[in-house]
C-alpha cells in the first residue's frame, strides 16, 4: 500500500511520463492483439494497423494539453480502423482514455455532447462496416458510456474531497478567529479588572501621600493618619493583584474567583473616599429589592469610577451620590461641586469614562457625562432591569464588547467638555 501510495505521489508530480507510459501500455496490447471480427478471431498485424496504433498511442499522449482534440484523433483512428479492417479491436482504448479525459476537464453541455456523439459515431461505423444490427453493435456504445461515467464518478470524488478541504480550512480559520477573539475579550477584561480594582486605591495612596507630605512637619499625627492609610491601601492593591495572578496562572475551568461587589458594599467604598478627605453625600438604596448580578456591579462600578475622577480630577470638591429604582431600570447618579480654588488637578487622558461607556453599553444602558447644570461634572447612568441572570455577571466583569456602544440609543454618550476627566 505505501508502494502504491508512492507510486500515485510521483504520477501526480510527472503527468506526462504517466501519459507517456499509458499510450505506450496500450499500443503494446493493440500490437499483440490487433483484434478480429469475432472473439477468438485474431487479423494479422499490418501496417495499417500499426501506423493507426502509433498515432492513437501519440495524440493520448497529449490528452491533458487538448482534451477534445485527442478525443477527435483518436475517435478518428478507431473509425478508420474499423473501415479498413471491418474488426473490433482493442485500438478503441484510445477513445475510451480520452473520453474520460474530455469528461474530467470540461464542462457539462461540452462533455455531454463529446460522449453522446462518440457513441453515436461510433456505433453507426460499426453497423455500416462491420455488419449486423444496431442490438449488435451496441458493446463500443456501453464501452464509451462507460468511461463517461468512470470520468464523472472520479471528477465527483474530487469535487467532494476539495469541498471537504475547503470546509477544513475554513472551519481551522473560524477556530483561529475565535481564539483571537477570546484572547482580545480577555485582554480587555484584565484591563477593565486592572483598572476598576487597582486604580481607585492607587488613588487614595497618592492623596494620602500628598497629604502626609504636607502636614508632616506640622501636624505629625495627621501625617501618622495619611501614612497608615497608604499603607492600608498598599495592602488591599498587593492583595487584589495575588488574587488577580492567581486566576490568571489557573488552568481548568470553572475558575475559583471572589464575590463581585454589590450595593451592599457602597458603604465601604465610599467611607475609602470619607477617609481619604472627601466629602460623600449617599444616602443608601432602601429595599432594592433583587437585581441581576450584572446590574448591581455596573452599578458599583459607575460610582467607584466617578468618586476617583472627583478624587483626581477634582481636589477639594464634595460628591453627591444618589441610585434610585424605578419601573423600568435603575438610576446611578454622581455629581460633584468642581474643583476648589488653588488645587491642582490630574491631568486626564484615562480610560475611566471609556471603560464605563463599554460597561453600560454591554448591559444596554444609557450613559451620560459632562458638566453639571450647576458647576462640576455629572454621570448619570440608567441601568434596564430586565439585562442579566442573577448569579451572571460574566458579561461586565469581563469587560464584553459584544454590544455596539453606537447602536444602543444614547449609550456612552460621552462629552466633549468633558474637563479632561478619564
Amino acid at each position: 500500500m505505501e508502494r502504491l501510495i508512492r507510486f500515485c505521489r510521483a504520477c501526480r508530480r510527472h503527468p506526462l511520463a504517466l501519459d507517456l507510459a499509458l499510450a505506450l501500455a496500450i499500443l503494446l496490447i493493440n500490437l499483440l492483439v490487433p483484434g478480429g471480427k469475432h472473439v477468438g478471431e485474431r487479423i494479422e498485424l499490418n501496417a495499417t494497423v500499426v501506423i493507426l496504433a502509433v498515432a492513437g498511442a501519440v495524440a493520448l499522449t497529449f490528452r491533458r494539453l487538448a482534451p477534445l482534440a485527442v478525443l477527435v484523433v483518436t475517435t478518428g483512428v478507431a473509425a478508420a480502423f474499423v473501415i479498413a479492417e471491418q474488426a473490433k479491436s482493442p485500438i478503441v482504448v484510445f477513445m475510451g482514455v480520452a473520453v474520460y479525459t474530455v469528461v474530467m476537464s470540461k464542462d457539462r453541455l461540452t462533455r455531454s455532447v463529446a460522449v453522446i456523439g462518440t457513441a453515436l459515431v461510433t456505433l453507426t461505423v460499426e453497423v455500416l462496416f462491420v455488419g449486423g444490427d444496431v442490438l449488435d453493435n451496441l458493446g463500443l456504445v456501453f464501452f464509451v458510456l462507460f468511461s463517461g461515467a468512470i470520468g464523472e464518478a472520479v471528477r465527483n470524488r474530487r469535487a467532494y474531497l476539495q469541498e471537504l478541504e475547503e470546509r477544513a480550512l475554513r472551519a481551522e480559520r473560524s477556530r483561529d478567529e475565535e481564539a483571537q477573539r477570546r484572547v482580545i475579550e480577555e485582554r480587555l477584561r484584565i484591563a477593565h479588572e486592572l483598572h476598576d480594582v487597582i486604580a481607585h486605591h492607587i488613588a487614595l495612596m497618592n492623596v494620602q501621600s500628598g497629604v502626609a507630605a504636607h502636614v508632616l512637619r506640622t501636624q505629625p499625627e495627621e501625617a501618622e493618619q495619611a501614612l497608615a492609610l497608604v499603607r492600608s491601601g498598599g495592602r488591599t492593591v498587593l492583595q487584589e493583584l495575588t488574587v488577580l495572578l492567581g486566576v490568571l496562572r489557573r488552568s481548568g475551568s470553572p475558575l475559583p474567583t471572589a464575590p463581585a461587589p454589590s450595593l451592599q458594599e457602597l458603604d465601604t467604598l465610599i467611607h475609602s473616599f470619607t477617609a481619604a478627605g472627601m466629602k460623600v453625600d449617599w444616602t443608601p438604596l432602601v429595599s432594592p429589592g433583587a437585581l441581576p448580578d450584572v446590574i448591581e456591579l455596573t452599578a458599583y462600578r459607575i460610582v467607584q469610577e466617578s468618586l476617583t475622577n472627583v478624587l483626581k480630577h477634582a481636589p477639594g470638591a464634595s460628591a453627591r451620590v444618589r441610585i434610585t429604582r424605578g419601573a423600568d431600570g435603575l438610576t446611578v447618579e454622581v455629581t460633584d461641586t468642581g474643583a476648589t480654588v488653588g488645587s491642582t488637578a490630574q491631568p486626564g487622558g484615562g480610560h475611566g469614562l471609556i471603560g464605563m461607556r463599554e460597561r453600560v453599553a454591554a448591559v444596554g444602558g444609557t450613559l451620560h457625562t459632562g458638566p453639571g447644570p450647576s458647576g462640576g461634572f455629572a454621570v448619570h447612568a440608567v441601568l434596564p432591569l430586565e439585562t442579566g441572570v442573577v448569579g451572571d455577571d460574566q458579561g461586565v466583569a469581563g469587560g464584553r464588547s459584544d454590544v455596539d456602544p453606537e447602536r444602543v440609543p444614547g449609550a456612552g454618550e460621552l462629552s466633549t467638555r468633558s474637563g479632561g476627566r478619564c
